[in-house]
């Protein structure tokens, strides 16, 4: 599994610096700024790749599961200067809250994959709103426009854009749990707007 990462992490970095990317986002939004305040960040599992390696060294802990392929995707994303909480909705939940509350209360940001471990595709599960209910924490979520691609013929169908070609990345406002706190569907409430800014 070592070999398989570091090559992973090899050729990602070697494709990766020839990427014409252009990011967009709000001007309270500082995705490079590794002391900006701290938010939740979700993107699609299957754009890991491309902001595992554009956000590389910016001091952000990514919410990884703890199956074999999430330990892979956790070596190449550490390779890239990325800290990992070991969790997913199917194993290690409650763990992974308590880490990604003393993460944030401890000033950094979380990354996390709102439709892993194993899908649906692009469909957001309650993982995310959660964490951003009990923490106070904005969330933003990321969505990537890659103008080539080779589209892998996984469950997410995994992104791998060609060397070379035109990358935009687009940040939403920070989605705020206080608009959702306090109703006893809160959870669902946050989740459907999570749903609904990546279709923005």
């Amino acid at each position: 599994m070592k070999f398989t990462s570091t090559l992973i992490w090899l050729i990602g970095s070697i494709i990766g610096i020839t990427w014409r990317v252009k990011v967009i986002a709000p001007q309270s939004i500082e995705p490079f700024n590794p002391n900006s305040p701290p938010r939740i960040y979700c993107f699609w599992h299957s754009t890991l790749l491309i902001l595992a390696f554009v956000f590389r060294r910016t001091n952000k802990t990514a919410i990884v599961s703890s199956s074999k392929d999430g330990r892979m995707a956790a070596d190449v994303a550490k390779k890239w200067g990325h800290s990992i909480i070991f969790g997913s909705s199917a194993r290690g939940g409650m763990a992974a809250l308590r880490q990604s509350i003393k993460t944030i209360s401890e000033g950094r940001s979380i990354v996390i994959t709102p439709d892993g471990p194993r899908g649906p595709r692009e469909i957001v599960k309650q993982g995310a709103a959660q964490i951003s209910l009990v923490s106070k924490t904005p969330l933003v979520t990321i969505t990537v426009d890659a103008k080539g691609a080779w589209r892998l013929k996984s469950w997410d169908k995994f992104l791998i854009p060609y060397p070379f070609t035109k990358i935009t990345i687009t940040l939403s406002e920070p989605i705020e749990p206080a608009d959702c706190a306090g109703d006893e569907n809160s959870q669902d409430k946050l989740t459907e707007k999570i749903q609904k800014s990546f279709a923005l």
